[in-house]
This record gives structure tokens, C-alpha cells and sequence, in this order.
């Protein structure tokens, strides 16, 4: 038989998310240590439901533990953004395609109302809801894909990405981008235009890196930490 779960979340849960929370949110930056006695006494809990968060995190990847150093956030490599969102761009485009026709009006209908949910988050500034929308909406382009293979493959490269994604929507005026190009995305779809589709989501996308690389312009002595070649190469790949 299957046991039945438990109605009230475990200490070890609650400092995951709490902790996760603060990571993606930028409360904790990269690279900060982080001390499990600090942390329980802080939280006000025993050190071994923190010990098991911070080795959840480490699955994640938004935590490294270094031998005779513990755990310290993980710091977001530039190179290996662009690396990321090379793959995302080539799978989602083939997602695309694969799903095309494959789309109901039913399924149709839901991308729209995804939409307006993604408004009302905007409304309420509520950036973690902006990014769970706006993951969900991609993942129902690629349920009507109907390729557990592509979906293995683009969750693996989304996982990777959990880190810095809330930093490309990190602006009002990045959002109401990312909700207007949805819209024009599924007006393609609706026309059944694969061409125009594959434009959408490839600008989608490139905007969607540069907003990010927008967020490493100088690190905190003004340097610029992003070289200006490596930058060149990302927008040839993605474009405006």
C-alpha cells in the first residue's frame, strides 16, 4: 500500500524553500557561505533539517559544497549562460515544430489564459509567479510536443538554468515584453505559421538572454565582468 503524505511540511522542507527562495530572489548573492549553525540559529531550528536543505540545494545546483569549505552559494558562469540558451533556443524550436500539429483550440485557449494570469501577476509584482508562469507556459508548447525525450533533455537545461532565470524578467518592461511576445507566439500557432513561430520563439529567447547579460554589465568596482567579444557572439546567435 502507499502511505499516505504528510498534511504539514517538514523542517528540512521548509528551510529548502526558504532558502531557495532567497537565492533565486538575490537575498543571498553567490559565493556567500553558508554556515549551517548560523543558519539554524537564525531560523531558530536544529542544524540537521538545515544540513538537509543545503544538500537539497546541492541537487539543484544552486549550492556547491567545497571539500574543508561547506557550503557556499553557487556562482552564475556568464559562457555557460549563452552555452545554455544555445541548447534551449535549438530544442525549443524543435519543440515547436513537433507541437504544431499537435495543438487543439482547447490547448490554445489555455496558452492564452496563461497569459493573463502572467498579467495579473505583473499587477501584483510578484516575480516568483511571473517566472512559474512563464515556465508553464513553455512546458504546454512542449506537452504538445509529445516527445519524452525532448522533454527530458529541455527540463535538464531548464534545471540548470533555475539560478538565473528570475533575472530575466527582473524589469517591469521586461515582463510586458515576455507578454507580448507570448501573444505573438500564439498568433502564429493559431495560424498554423511555423515560420513566424520559429522567429517568435527565437526572439523570445534572445531577448530573454540579453536581459540577463544586461545584469552582469559591472561587477561592484565598475569593471566590466562580460567581455564585449562573448557578448557580440550571443547576439549573433540570438539576435534583437
Amino acid at each position: 500500500m502507499i502511505s499516505k503524505l504528510p498534511a504539514v511540511k517538514t523542517l528540512s522542507e521548509r528551510a529548502f524553500e526558504e532558502l531557495r527562495s532567497a537565492i533565486l530572489e538575490g537575498k543571498i548573492p553567490p559565493g556567500t557561505r553558508l554556515i549551517e549553525r548560523t543558519l539554524a540559529e537564525d531560523m531558530g531550528i536544529s542544524r540537521t533539517p538545515v544540513h538537509d536543505a543545503l544538500t537539497g540545494l546541492v541537487k539543484e545546483r544552486l549550492v556547491k559544497k567545497l571539500p574543508n569549505k561547506g557550503f557556499i552559494v553557487s556562482r552564475i558562469e556568464k559562457k555557460e549562460i549563452i552555452q545554455l540558451y544555445s541548447l534551449r533556443i535549438h530544442l525549443e524550436i524543435l519543440a515547436l515544430q513537433w507541437a504544431l500539429p499537435n495543438l487543439t483550440s482547447h490547448m490554445l485557449r489555455k496558452l492564452k489564459n496563461n497569459v493573463s494570469r502572467m498579467e495579473q501577476c505583473a499587477l501584483k509584482q510578484d516575480i516568483e509567479c511571473i517566472v512559474r508562469v512563464n515556465v508553464e507556459f513553455h512546458q504546454m508548447i512542449l506537452a504538445a510536443a509529445d516527445s519524452q525525450t525532448l522533454t527530458s533533455f529541455i527540463e535538464q537545461v531548464q534545471a540548470n538554468a533555475r539560478l538565473f532565470r528570475i533575472r530575466s524578467v527582473s524589469s517591469p518592461d521586461r515582463v510586458q515584453m515576455v507578454i507580448e511576445e507570448h501573444r505573438k507566439l500564439i498568433s502564429a500557432l493559431e495560424k498554423r505559421d511555423e515560420a513566424c513561430a520559429v522567429d517568435c520563439i527565437k526572439s523570445h529567447l534572445g531577448n530573454a538572454l540579453n536581459a540577463i547579460l544586461a545584469t552582469f554589465d559591472s561587477d561592484e568596482t565598475g569593471q566590466e565582468v562580460f567581455p564585449k567579444d562573448e557578448r557580440t557572439h550571443a547576439l549573433c546567435i540570438f539576435g534583437d
